[in-house]
């Protein structure tokens, strides 16, 4: 079906035009060229004749093409006959209007013959009804089928999720066993160390508490005197030079000061000729610069307490770092000798088999006293060291007055504290009954100076270690660890010097030209 929709409007647009070559006739204007020309059709960007130029008002005026062209239709179209026109409107209308009207009627008849009929009853036969049955037995299988897929759905999850479970809980049990027998496992392994502490614990204590005076051959007698005489030394000086240091405010700033760098130089000291100068020189520069002879042994007191501290820290776990330690000591005593008492004193402080002195408890002496004496500590806890980690220190700066006593001339100047002095100490520590850590001591000072000394007492010194390899080691008492491993070690090391006939260099006696 169609609509459509005619709208009337006023005015002569529906008229006929007349002929077109009468209208373009007709139409030509009567006025100049010049005047046609600024209407006429040119294309986009064509400028205006330049004989006329075009200003707004002469638009405004003449309007533009189209509306003079409307204007101009207007008369043309002014003169027909009302009624024509009239005429010719209704017969437009009427053509346009009369197939809408005929379809219109159309489909009222169309509409007309429809009627609405009730719906035939369906007749059931008995095809459909087995049809019908058929349909009922399928969606019943249907049914059963969902079901049991359902079911056996169900029945596999809870199955999956038994079997996860149970993955879970043999997790959670093994997780759980590895827990008690890591937990058990470091129990026993503190149960095990706190026995071991108690045991090297009460080791010494009886070693202490056992310790009685030994008599000994003159040479021993020797040496507990001159270990009385820095012991002296050491009160002298912490008694009546440090409350002068400390009572004057200018050198307590400048001993302060000058620690500092003596500490830092002395704990960066490498294998290294050029190094050893450079740090013996700033040394030397310090205690120059001292304001008086006070300050100056306060500050040989410092540079000897470096030197032992960083023996006791460093050199027991690596001995071959004595040497550098022991040549920037010598070079430091050349131009000031009292160093080499300052050293003695620092180190029979601490070390006391330096002397060599085993030390005893004597009656009436307390437990702290002796310990002190005899260079112990005390951790943490507030337990006497172990053995094995006191006799680290004792052989680390044992290890110092090796390399000292075995350092040669440098620069053509002798060393203040010769190699006799490690003749003396070997030929002391012989003649006095060993103890459990005397096979360490000897084998750690052989290591660090016995080549120079071999080289200076030849069968002298091939004596001496045939002493120690058919007596002295067989003297050592004792079944603690520390003495089975020093007997075992120090066999080891002479048999080795007599299948080679010389002893074996300790790793940084050659000291680098850089």
């Amino acid at each position: 079906m169609r609509y459509g929709l005619f709208l009337l409007d006023e005015g002569p647009k529906s008229a006929v035009l007349p002929d077109r070559k009468q209208h373009r006739q007709r139409t030509t204007p009567t006025t100049p060229t010049t005047t046609w020309r600024k209407y006429a059709r040119r294309s986009l960007g064509t400028p205006f004749p330049a004989s006329t130029p075009v200003t707004a008002r002469a638009v405004d005026d003449q309007g533009d093409r189209y509306r003079e062209l409307v204007q101009k239709a207007q008369v043309r179209l002014s003169g027909v006959a009302k009624d024509k026109t009239q005429h010719t409107r209704v017969s437009a209308c009427q053509a346009y209007a009369h197939p809408i009207q005929r379809e219109l009627e159309e489909t009222r008849l169309f509409l007309s013959k429809l009627s609405v009929d009730k719906p035939v009853p369906l007749i059931k036969s008995d095809v459909d009804e087995n049809v019908a049955d058929t349909l009922a037995k399928v969606e019943q299988m249907r049914h059963d089928f969902e079901n049991q897929r359902e079911q056996k759905k169900k029945a596999d999850a809870a199955e999956k999720a038994e079997a996860v479970k149970k993955v879970e809980d043999a997790k959670q049990a093994e997780e759980k066993k590895k827990a008690e027998a890591t937990k058990k496992a470091a129990e026993e392994a503190k149960q095990a160390e706190e026995a071991e502490k108690a045991k090297q614990a009460e080791e010494a204590k009886q070693a202490i508490e056992q310790s009685k005076p030994i008599e000994t051959p003159t040479t021993s007698e020797q040496a507990v005197l001159l270990a009385k005489r820095y012991r002296d030394m050491y009160s002298e000086l912490m008694n009546d030079l440090a409350p002068k240091i400390r009572a004057d405010p200018q050198k307590r700033a400048h001993c302060f000061k000058q620690r500092g760098l003596v500490t830092r130089g002395v704990g960066q000291l490498k294998d290294s000729w050029e190094f050893i100068g450079r740090t013996a020189d700033s040394i030397k520069s310090i205690l120059s610069a001292s304001a008086s002879a006070d300050v100056q042994d306060w500050m040989l007191n410092l540079v000897a307490k470096s030197l032992v501290k960083q023996a006791e820290r460093e050199v027991s776990v690596a001995p071959h770092a004595a040497y550098p330690l022991a040549a920037t000591a010598v070079l430091v005593m050349q131009a000031y000798p009292k160093l080499s008492d300052m050293l003695m004193i620092r180190l029979v402080k601490k070390c006391p088999f330096v002397v060599p002195q085993y030390m005893a408890k004597q009656p009436g002496q307390n437990t702290d006293d002796f310990i002190k004496a005899a260079g112990y500590r005390r951790n943490d806890d507030g337990d006497i060291e172990s053995e094995g980690i006191y006799a680290e220190r004792m052989t680390g700066m044992l290890a110092l007055f090796a390399a000292i006593v075995q350092m040669p001339d440098i620069g053509g100047q002798p060393n203040p504290f010769p190699v006799h002095h490690g003749w003396t100490w070997l030929a002391r520590i012989i003649n006095m009954p060993p103890r459990a850590i005397s096979p360490l001591l000897v084998q750690t000072f052989l290591s660090v100076a016995g080549p120079t000394m071999l080289g200076v007492y030849g069968r002298q010194m091939d004596k001496l270690i045939s002493v120690l390899a058919t007596t002295w080691i067989a003297s050592v008492a004792g079944s603690s660890p520390l003495a089975v491993a020093g007997k075992s070690n120090l066999t080891t090391f002479i048999n080795e010097y007599r299948s080679s006939g010389s002893i074996r260099e300790c790793k940084g006696r050659v000291i680098k030209t850089r």
